[in-house]
């Protein structure tokens, strides 16, 4: 009889914590495996998840080391929501001589009696309680495994923290430009935020009229300000250490280098045009038809309030001499504000 703990979840990305959930599983319940089982929608979260796909993608390239870790896709026969309940059901008839244990942790034990059929599921398979702390309170019809803890958590993954997921599911989400709202909503004011939204369907527009590729256009548009509403305190620490030769300039002209900077280290992002898209948005020293548009998106942002018909329309037509038109606005009114250009 195989023994197979089970773990469900969105898995929006799937991150270390999970992995080393499962190598646990493995050897404190003696297992026989881990099956991942991704939900398609699950019922208790009202955030729009990533297409199912690129999330089995992102499991695929996490769990390509592990022999005995694997992936459940049993959620794609089944009606949605998505309700352990039915899951349970469907394996246990497909898998009538496997041992399963449905593997959880202190989250999803709080709520664990609002599951859908919560009285007939708990009686039907075992649950194990992955829990962070000792249980004051424990219930007899859960196992736990107790002072299991690990710092990563999907949601900050979500909002920039890419470190805490393996490098290959890293790949994945640059490769889809995923989770940029999240970044930018944990990041910037909800004025700037505003602006990096505008800017980047701009740019977008610009990039499908030159070819440009709309991945990128979006990763740039929307990450090029990241680092704006750092304070000088912040921003000072940042440059210190990256870019010293810079610290003589005014600190209000830093945050490009240190958003390049993010960008590299934090993100793992190291497309050589998008880092120079973000670096050079506001001196106009990009020469890549990317940092073109996003200096150009930026500079002309519709959020903005004015009328840029005749700019877009001149920047529609032809990338660079709609960037030089828009250069050179730029410069004189820089003059006019007595800034040296």
């Amino acid at each position: 009889m195989n023994r197979i703990g089970l773990l469900g979840g969105t898995f929006d990305p799937v991150h270390k914590g999970h992995l080393a959930m499962a190598r646990w599983a493995l050897r404190v319940l003696q297992l026989d495996e881990i099956w991942f089982v991704p939900s398609l929608k699950t019922p208790l979260k009202d955030r729009r998840l990533t297409p199912f796909d690129i999330r089995v993608e992102m499991l695929q390239r996490a769990l390509r080391p592990y022999r005995k870790m694997k992936i459940c896709l049993i959620e794609q026969q089944l009606p949605t929501p998505s309700y352990t309940f039915h899951t349970v059901q469907a394996l246990q008839r497909q898998f009538p001589q496997a041992q399963l244990t449905w593997i959880i942790g202190d989250d999803q034990a709080a709520r664990l009696d609002q599951w859908y059929e919560y009285e007939r599921l708990i009686q039907s398979i075992r649950f194990a309680v992955f829990s962070r702390e000792g249980v004051q309170k424990k219930r007899p019809e859960l196992v736990y495994i107790e002072n299991f803890h690990h710092e990563a958590s999907s949601t900050a993954v979500r909002r920039g923290q890419f470190s805490l997921t393996p490098r290959s599911v890293r790949s994945v989400i640059e490769q889809y430009g995923l989770y940029l709202d999240d970044i930018v909503d944990a990041y910037c004011c909800e004025k700037r935020a505003r602006h990096c939204a505008s800017m980047t369907a701009l740019a977008l527009e610009l990039a499908r009229a030159h070819g440009v590729d709309q991945r990128k256009t979006r990763i740039a548009g929307m990450l090029h300000d990241l680092a704006k509403d750092l304070d000088e305190a912040q921003a000072r620490e940042w440059m210190k250490v990256y870019w010293p030769q810079m610290l003589d300039q005014s600190w209000k002209t830093w945050h490009p280098y240190i958003a390049q900077t993010w960008l590299k280290t934090r993100l793992y992002i190291t497309d050589p045009e998008i880092l120079e898209a973000v670096r050079e948005h506001t001196s106009g020293k990009g020469k890549g038809a990317l940092a073109k548009i996003i200096y150009i998106a930026d500079k002309i942002d519709p959020g903005r309030g004015y009328d840029i018909r005749r700019q877009k329309e001149v920047c529609l037509r032809d990338l660079d001499e709609g960037f030089a038109l828009i250069r050179k606005e730029q410069q004189e009114y820089l003059r006019k504000e007595g800034v040296n250009v």
